[in-house]
């Protein structure tokens, strides 16, 4: 019996190379994912009979494929952007003995100046004077807002930085180093509220690569970092004084059904679960002021929204991801479907990978 992991990394692989995924411009080849399949499959039959299967899925345009982990019985998870009511209900429940559920959700674009779409009054929070996370944030110069997702050390070093996604502090690469990180952003500067305050500088990128995902090894995330400029004019409390909680510092890898929690600039405090684990290549199309094109992202997570309302918008990313009591950090929002039911997850493992063995700070202004 196949497990969930081979079932939804053959569906992956049978989906690129027909050219079904969403963003995708046809048939797509990653050597390392036929390789995977190969070894998962080694029998020709067991593969052609896998690809029939598979036909069953046509007319129906592909986000991306996750399998559950950490739990009895995992589901296989198909994200689709496009698929008419009668195509879904007529999909297979099952492969290979694997339940399987399609979840159609809209394609997924991010374009960092789709904020003020969602709202044009991104939340400020502040405590004993500072700036927390979760609050507006972005550069000097872009017309975008995003969300300031922790304070962070790297290595054994004490020096403050502020951490988020490329394309909030970067612009997708793109802003100078050394530039003004302003909270709120100047976009969401408003009457009735503090000005906007430099709490950073421009530091580190993990860059945004486009291209076909034979040549370019598919990216596991959008980050950056700033260096704080005041480190007393910024807290790590995560909201507002009642329902905020202070960033933890303990980290936790994602599982499925695990409760999580956010705040953010467009949606403040929401709830959510994870859901799939997404280890196959999925596409995501980029639209910034000097940057756009598809960035293939792999080993990142989805969450759906546990209550009506969503878990992110446009303007949420660079949110930090929390266990549902507050006591544990997974990650951090780089992108969601456009009524925010659905939100995709870089793990801290990652970033931590990215930048020198990075920590979260709490107890800072607090």
């Amino acid at each position: 019996m196949a497990t969930a992991e081979e079932v939804a990394t053959r569906l992956a692989f049978e989906f690129l190379r027909m050219g079904r995924y969403s963003a995708s411009t046809g048939p797509v080849e990653v050597p390392d994912l036929a390789r995977a399949v190969a070894v998962a499959a080694p029998d020709y039959e067991e593969i052609a009979v896998f690809a029939d299967r598979v036909s069953e899925f046509s007319g129906l345009s592909v986000q991306s494929v996750g399998f559950e982990e950490g739990r009895d019985n995992p589901k296989v998870h198909i994200y689709l952007t496009r698929g008419s009511a009668r195509e879904i209900r007529a999909l297979p429940s099952e492969i290979d003995d694997v339940p399987v559920l399609a979840h159609k959700m809209g394609a997924i674009s991010i374009r960092p100046e789709a904020a003020s779409a969602a709202t044009n009054r991104g939340n400020i929070f502040e405590r004993n004077g500072r700036i927390c996370c979760g609050t507006s944030c972005g550069p000097t110069s872009e017309g975008s807002s995003g969300t300031l997702g922790a304070i962070v050390t790297l290595g054994q070093g004490h020096d403050l930085f502020l951490l988020s996604n490329n394309h909030v502090f970067a612009g997708c690469n793109h802003v100078p180093h050394n530039q003004p990180i302003l909270a709120p952003s100047s976009h969401d500067g408003r009457p009735d509220a503090r000005a906007p305050h430099e709490v950073g500088r421009h530091y580190a990128i993990s860059p945004l690569t486009s291209g076909d995902p034979f040549f370019v090894v598919p990216s596991n995330g959008d980050m950056a970092l700033a260096r704080a400029s005041d480190p007393d004019a910024i807290s790590s409390w995560q909201g507002d004084e009642h329902s905020g909680y202070d960033t933890p510092t303990d980290l936790i890898e994602p599982l499925s059904l695990m409760g999580v929690k956010k705040t953010g600039r467009t949606t403040g405090l929401t709830f959510g679960v994870v859901e799939a684990r997404v280890t196959t290549p999925m596409p995501v199309t980029y639209s910034a002021k000097h940057f756009k094109g598809v960035v293939w992202f792999q080993d990142v997570w989805t969450i759906r929204a546990s209550k009506t309302q969503p878990f992110a918008l446009p303007g949420d990313s660079g949110s930090l991801v929390v266990s549902a009591d507050g006591t544990r950090s997974l990650g951090l929002v780089f992108a969601a479907s456009p009524t925010g039911e659905y939100a995709w997850m870089i793990p801290l493992s990652a970033i931590r990978g990215a930048f020198a063995n990075l920590n979260l700070v709490s107890g800072h202004g607090v």
